[in-house]
């Protein structure tokens, strides 16, 4: 029987990424660095140099994620950390702050990957439910994720994706707080 390990990474975590993210650095070469940049940044930057901003992130001790592995192999990765650290955020029509919102408060959930011979195993569960503890930990008030809506069957959603779906968030305790854009939704989860 396999055996999941999820935690969160630390500077010594860069060799286990590589190799889950390789060849193609998930998503285009994004290296997770989507969120994190603003859209100039972004494009000035081409793959290889993303690929170094997240393992220069990841060598110093920034908090940008889980990683996941199955029997000591990388399977799963979610970006994750404080919303702030998440520049492109701020004009996200995915991720607008609901009145009242301390955006200082709430923890982001910006990408969800399993490798492909590991999803359907419950990896981006255990993945999803350590962000949680670690959000809880850091004492965030809430945790939000802007996942494709798959509640109907008859509405199409990008395969593509690495945004997770509604359904798996709300496996995990997420609420949708409301529909966003044509096939995505803004889910919650309060920590206090």
């Amino acid at each position: 029987m396999s055996t999941f390990d999820v935690s969160v990474v630390g500077p010594e975590d860069w060799p286990a990424i590589s190799e889950l993210f390789e060849p193609k650095g998930p998503v285009e070469n994004c290296w997770c660095t989507y969120f994190r940049m603003t859209a100039k940044e972004r494009a000035a930057c081409d793959p290889a140099e993303r690929k170094d901003r997240l393992r220069d992130l990841v060598e110093a001790g920034e908090r940008v994620g889980i990683l996941g592995s199955v029997d000591g192999v990388p399977a799963g990765w979610i970006g994750v950390g404080p919303r702030q650290g998440f520049p492109r955020l701020r004009g996200s029509r995915a991720a607008k702050p609901l009145p009242g919102d301390d955006p200082e408060r709430i923890w982001s959930v910006v990408c969800l990957y399993v490798a492909r011979e590991h999803r359907g195993r419950g990896m981006a569960k255990a993945l999803i439910d350590r962000a949680v503890r670690w959000a809880r930990d850091e004492k965030a008030d809430a945790i939000e994720a802007y996942p494709e809506d798959d509640r109907d069957p008859v509405a199409g959603i990008d395969r593509s994706s690495f945004h997770g779906r509604v359904s798996t968030f709300e496996s995990c305790g997420f609420t949708v707080i409301e529909p966003r854009l044509q096939r995505r939704a803004l889910v919650r989860k309060d920590l206090r």
